[in-house]
């Protein structure tokens, strides 16, 4: 199943950010699990393992950038979707252990900057 972003706008709404939320879990799986397999053919010396797994760590890395998901950490499963909130550049922040997307940061703050969301931003919709 093919998940396109909800339009060509290079941001996302709280919505359009949830609605990608199952298929990233099961894409930021599918990478944990290619990553573990990189890291065993490397102990092991299988060059050619080595190589194949890299190729689908690379596809599966493009699949996600490709919807405009930033991948930040693949061992934390932490991404960010670029939104605009409260009239600037900032970005929807969310780990795969997390049930829902909580958080947020402006684009210059990073993840130490993370703030709960609590329904009172103004994020731009892409509506």
């Amino acid at each position: 199943m093919d998940i396109q972003p909800a339009s060509d706008f290079p941001y996302f709404d709280l919505e359009a950010a949830r609605s990608l939320l199952p298929w990233l879990r099961d894409k930021l799986e599918e990478l944990k699990e290619v990553k573990a397999l990189i890291e065993e053919s490397i102990e092991l010396g299988r060059r050619s393992l080595i190589s194949t797994y890299t190729f689908k760590a690379d596809s599966i890395v493009k699949e996600i950038t490709r919807k405009g998901i930033v991948l930040r950490d693949v061992d934390l499963g932490l991404v960010d979707f670029p939104a605009i909130i409260n009239g600037s550049p900032a970005y929807l922040c969310w780990r795969d252990d997390e049930v829902d997307i909580q958080y947020w940061h402006y684009a210059d703050e990073g993840y130490s900057g993370r703030k709960r969301l609590t329904g009172k931003e103004d994020i731009l919709s892409l509506t």
